[in-house]
Formats: C-alpha cells, structure tokens, sequence
C-alpha cells in the first residue's frame, strides 16, 4: 500500500510537467537550440511532491516551485521559492458528521540558494556541446517556514504547534532531458536542519493553552520531495 502510495504521487507530480507526443519530431523542431546553449540566464517552474518529517508529525507536503539562474556551462547557479501545502490524514468533524480523509493543515515556504552541475551526460548530442540526457548533482542552503492550521489541527483533536522558522542544507540529482532553450528536469530533493524542541497550543472552542510537543530524540529534520520542472534558457 505504501508503495502504492509513492508511486500515485510521482505519477501525479510528472502529470503536471510531462509532456508526451505520439509521433517522434526531431528536437531541434520543437525546441529551437538557443542561440548560447550552454550560457545564459535561466527561469525554472515546476512541481514538488514528498514528505516532511519531525514537523513534528510526518505530513505529505504538494507544492509549487519557481527559480531565476544563470548558468556558465556545465554549472548553473538559481534563487528558488518553492511553496508547499502541508496535508495530514486524519479523522475530523465537520458539518455532515465525522469525517476521515486528507486535510490541508499548514503551508510551508522554503527560499533556496542553489548551485547545480551537470555530471554525467547521455545519448546523443543535440547540438554541438550537450547530450540528449544529462545527470546532475546540486546542493544549497534555504531558509524554511511552516505555518500550522490552529482551525484544522484542533478539528482533528491534535496539538497545533507553534510556526517555525529553520536554515536548512539541501542536496539532490535527477535528470536534465532536452537540453535546450526549454529543459525538463527530474530529480530528488533532501534537506535536513537540526531537531529543535517544539511547542504548540491545545484548542478547545476559543480556549487555548500552550504546551511542549511530544520529545523526539532525532539529531536532525528532514523532508524528501520529488520535483518535475521545466527550464528556459534565455
């Protein structure tokens, strides 16, 4: 069940980026080779899908990204903004009675400063200096927010905790396809912070009180998302 699970989530995240065609076209007529296909200035949208763990409960996080860049050859370097609706399944009341389904309880915002290299390249070239295919590897630093739902979490009889703040290190790889003036990019995502002692609010009606969360021994934090983007080149 689980693994079928992460599979609906990658095929949801590739259903917002791919792109298929039934009859092959020749790349170059689809994506003109840019003028400099290995320098110029850079924008990235795309999709993420994964989880987020010691937040303090794991939570499946669905999100959108957008980043500016500029790459010199073979390194590329990017600002990012990624914002995540954080979901939780739960049972919670509603005006129909009980309720047990997947529920927005937070939103999470994450403000990168990424480096990427292209490693290893595959296929054949579509222009002079760039494989059909290219591996990456990339690493940054990013400030993350993540702001709770006090409505939703107290809903569901949970402990809603207090929004946080956290610097963050973050490493991944995937795959760069077409590497033209539009690239698509497949890749894994991982950060970790260190694990700080959290607090948060119990709710009942208008009534609040503040209290620590449950310990957790865990050296560090850390979320795993799954990104699908596109990339244009200028």
């Amino acid at each position: 069940m689980r693994n079928f699970r992460r599979f609906a989530l990658v095929t949801l995240c590739l259903g917002f980026t791919g792109v298929a065609s039934a009859d092959p076209v020749p790349v170059d007529d689809v994506v003109p080779t840019a003028p400099k296909a290995t320098n110029g200035s850079t924008v990235r949208v795309g999709t993420a899908v994964g989880f987020i763990y010691g937040a303090p409960d794991p939570v499946l996080a669905l999100g959108l990204q957008a980043a500016v860049g500029q790459r010199f050859g073979r390194f590329g370097i990017e600002a990012e903004y990624t914002f995540l609706d954080l979901r939780e399944h739960g049972v919670y009341n509603t005006e129909l009675g009980v309720t047990e389904d997947s529920m927005s309880v937070g939103a999470g915002h994450r403000l990168a400063a990424l480096a990427r290299l292209d490693v290893l390249q595959f296929g054949p070239r579509v222009d002079k200096t760039r494989s059909l295919v290219t591996f990456y590897v990339e690493g940054g630093a990013a400030v993350a927010w993540n702001r709770w739902s006090n409505t939703a979490l107290s809903g569901m009889g949970r402990t809603v905790p207090d929004d946080t703040k956290r610097t963050e290190g973050q490493a991944g790889f995937g795959l760069m396809i077409f590497p033209h003036r539009v690239a698509w990019l497949l890749g894994w995502r991982f950060a970790v912070s260190p694990h700080e002692d959290m607090t948060g609010s119990v709710c009942r009606g208008v009534s609040c009180r503040e209290v620590m969360m449950p310990p957790d021994n865990s050296l560090v934090d850390h979320s795993m998302l799954f990104q699908s983007s596109l990339e244009f080149t200028f």
